[in-house]
């Protein structure tokens, strides 16, 4: 053999990895918003190194708002993005070319909060309440929709209009009986002023939503569908070991955003409504992935309520061609249905 062509060969062989792999696919994702309970899956499958298990070389960008996320990925200046489902439909509906690949939170936190000693514990006990509403926000949207899918109206209640920030004061002094807005929230600093609040969730009584997932460009998605089933593999099984040791998934986020602005023990707290509403249907709930028949659903809340047009079906906003072939599981009762009112409890 010609010595040069045996230097060109041995010099291509101490270039190839041992092991004979390729480099791993790069991946960029951009958040919702800047780090925080809505975010643990994601840092324990980087940290426990279950993204370089799939041979994936993730980035973890924060963000600036659901919106900003789903336009960063339509242009390609991200591979996937976490964003609120409502604001991916809203911008996949004006003809970005995204998809939604999977539902990590599969029911939305919105919410009727109250002090456990107004007894408030169905959508009939709101009845002749003052509940407080900021203008403006999805829940100003949705109660209607709640009390018309539980055969009231708006004339059943007094809806009080108020900043969200004003909330907190408003019920504390009686001067409201509930109000409606995300347990994290306002159930978090009840608590802190020493008051026991309960939670009546939108999505357990009639009315139907996901909220934060992840999309990509149907481009990306057809150029190199591993990747993404891989990715989409790694992030469910580091939900899965974040709920399994919730402590240890808070210390994985400050390791990866190390200047995470929360205490350790509000981060906790915030854990236990992500990870309900990762998995709201408790032990064997599959993370996520949310059916078709729960996603007619929620598109015919979305377009009935919340401004969405019907000129595409439903099915052109999603797709659950990504998601593990073999489910995976939520690992404990992170909270049941017939437990709306009780807050969810973390493993010991």
């Amino acid at each position: 053999m010609n010595v040069n062509l045996k230097a060109i060969l041995l010099a291509s062989a101490m270039m190839v990895p041992a092991s004979g792999a390729l480099a791993a696919d790069s991946m960029k994702m951009i958040m919702n918003w800047t780090a925080d309970s809505a975010h643990l899956g994601f840092a324990v499958a980087q940290v426990n190194g279950l993204y370089e298990a799939a041979d994936l070389d993730v980035e973890l960008e924060e963000g600036r708002g659901s919106s900003v996320a789903a336009q960063l990925v339509a242009t390609g200046q991200a591979d996937v993005g976490f964003a609120d489902a409502g604001a991916i439909l809203n911008v996949a509906s004006q003809g970005a070319p995204i998809k939604i690949i999977s539902t990590i939170w599969k029911a939305g936190q919105f919410g009727i909060v109250s002090l456990k000693s107004e007894n408030i514990q169905s959508p009939a006990d709101l009845k002749g309440k003052k509940i407080a509403v900021a203008p403006g926000s999805a829940q100003a949207t949705l109660l209607p929709v709640l009390l018309a899918k539980n055969g009231m109206t708006e004339a059943d209640v007094e809806i009080v209009s108020s900043a969200q920030n004003a909330f907190l004061g408003l019920i504390t002094s009686g001067a409201v009986d509930a109000a409606a807005e995300t347990p994290e929230n306002l159930v978090v600093p009840l608590k802190d002023e020493g008051y026991e609040a309960s939670n009546m969730y939108f999505y357990e009584h009639g009315v139907p939503l996901v909220s934060l997932s992840l999309v990509a460009r149907e481009d990306k998605l057809n150029a190199n569908p591993d990747a993404y089933k891989r990715f989409l593999k790694a992030t469910a099984e580091g939900w899965k070991q974040a709920m399994a040791d919730p402590a240890a998934a808070v210390a994985a986020l400050r390791e990866v955003f190390p200047e995470v602005s929360k205490s350790d023990d509000a981060l906790m707290q915030g854990a236990t409504y992500s990870f309900s509403s990762v998995c709201p249907d408790g032990t064997g709930d599959v993370i996520g992935v949310t059916d078709a028949a729960k996603w007619d659903d929620i598109y015919g809340v979305m377009t009935s309520a919340m401004g969405l047009t019907k000129d595409k079906p439903v099915t052109d906003y999603y797709t659950l061609d990504y998601v593990p072939a073999e489910p995976i599981t939520c690992p404990y009762p992170v909270r049941g249905r017939a437990r709306s009112r009780a807050l969810p409890r973390l493993p010991a």
